[in-house]
Parts: C-alpha cells; structure tokens; sequence
C-alpha cells in the first residue's frame, strides 16, 4: 500500500514486531521545515499521529481513511511520530464507528483523551527516536490487547487487497458468509468505507504500483492489466482520486518517489 509522497524531509522508519504486527505497519518519525511538503494518496488505513512544536503543548491526532489526495506543508517546525494502523484497528482503539473518520484528522478526545495526552507529553519529553517509537508501541499494545478484528471484515479487506479490487463484491461477500448489505454494514462501521469504494482504491494502488515500475509508463497495458475498462476508465478514476490526469501526477512524471509502507 503506497501511503504518501516526501519531499523536504527525510522519514525515519521502524516496522512492527510482536502482537502489534497483526494490527499496524510502521512507526515513522519526521521534522517538517520550511520546504518540506507531504502528499497522502488514497488509503484505507488510519494514522495515529503525535505533533511535537516549540509554540504549544504536544498533540495527538487521529488522521482517518482517505479517497483523495492531500497536500500539506508545515506553518511552523514540527516533529511527527505516528504510526499506521491497519484499516478497521482505529474502531478497535475508539470503539467510534469508521465512517466517523473518513477524510478528517481530528484531535483523539473523549475516554481516550487523558490516556493520549499523558503520552504525547512522554514522547515529547524524549529526543531518541527509538525511545519514541517504544512509548507509542506500549500504549498501544496494552489497549489492542485480547482483541481482533472481525474476522469477515479481515478477510474482506484481505480479498480486495489481494486481487487488486478486481473480486466481486457478492463473491466477497459469499466467502465471508454473509450478504452484500451485511458485508456493506461491517466495513462501514469498521473501516469507514464501502466495498466497492475499497476495491476502487484497491485498483487505483496497484495501478500506481505497475506505473512507478515502468522507465515510461504505458497507460492502456495498465488499465488492461488493472481491470479497468480501458484507459479512459483508468484516466477518469485517476482525475477522481488525484484531481490529475496520470501524466500529470508530479511524484510519476517526475520525482517518481511514491513511498510504501512496510506492511
């Protein structure tokens, strides 16, 4: 899953190990400066982001699952550490369905609010990166303790993934025993998006994938290769996610730095 484009910053990594694999992929660190610019892609995932500034008290945001690109930049220096959480983990830790997530990056408050201020304190008060990362690992590990994803709503996720949007929502919807309605209940109370819309984003990554691969991307081979209709299904899919025509998109026309995360 391509998570975002960095420019200006270098980004500290670190992937998960133990239980923690099950529900998150990286750790990731960073400092934003004047220059530094951050484009998020399309993801079902959402971030568990701590904001650490000279001019206020340390913040904990949860940023949720996107269907468009964003663009940011720094108003002021900043360091970030957060980590990725797989798509339904965010309703394991809040217990607020996904659909309240989806497109927004909100402080984390209501029963959660004292636990992630006291934390966001902890990281803010430690300048090793590691150390950082061990903190925000702890916290959540002993709050996903005992739990799990439903087991329809995992293994949904894991068949859109895995053929690149291109299964049927009813044959989804059939290997986890239940109906198109109930699949489309669980995964918008779960992950905040709809089967069809995943299986687009789904399509749309790999499509990123197969272009990033290419010294000069052949755009009707990847729409034929993606399942799309042809290439004018791919182009329009494309302006939808992006606001931009495929060969308009900067990080494939010229910096080619779309960053994965470590799943």
């Amino acid at each position: 899953m391509l998570a975002a484009v960095i420019e200006g910053t270098t980004l500290i990594a670190r992937p998960p190990v133990g239980s923690l694999e099950w529900f998150s992929g990286c750790f990731f660190s960073m400092a934003y400066a004047p220059g530094a610019r951050v484009q998020t892609l399309p993801d079902p995932s959402t971030y568990l982001v701590i904001e650490i500034s000279d001019a206020r008290a340390p913040q904990c945001f949860l940023s949720g699952p996107r269907l468009k690109t964003v663009q940011s930049a720094a108003a002021e220096p900043l360091q970030v550490v957060g980590i990725r959480l797989r798509p339904g983990v965010a309703y394991l830790l809040t217990g607020v369905s996904g659909d309240r997530w989806v497109g927004r990056r909100d402080l984390l408050a209501g029963s959660l609010a004292p636990c992630v201020g006291e934390l966001a304190e902890q990281i803010a008060e430690t300048e090793s990166t590691d150390l950082r990362f061990d903190l925000l690992e702890s916290f959540l590990v002993e709050r996903l303790a005992g739990k799990t994803v439903d087991h329809r709503v995992s293994m949904a996720l894991h068949l859109i993934q895995r053929s690149a949007g291109a299964m049927r929502v009813h044959d989804i919807a059939q290997r986890c025993g239940v109906s198109c309605r109930q699949l489309e209940r669980l995964l918008r109370v779960w992950v905040g998006i709809l089967p069809k819309t995943l299986a687009r984003v789904a399509r749309f990554q790999a499509a990123l994938v197969s272009a990033g691969e290419q010294a000069a991307s052949e755009w009707a081979y990847i729409a034929a290769e993606q399942n799309y209709v042809d290439q004018a299904h791919l182009i329009h899919e494309f302006a939808g996610f992006t606001g931009s025509s495929p060969t308009r998109f900067a990080p494939l026309a010229s910096a080619r730095n779309l960053k994965a995360n470590c799943d």
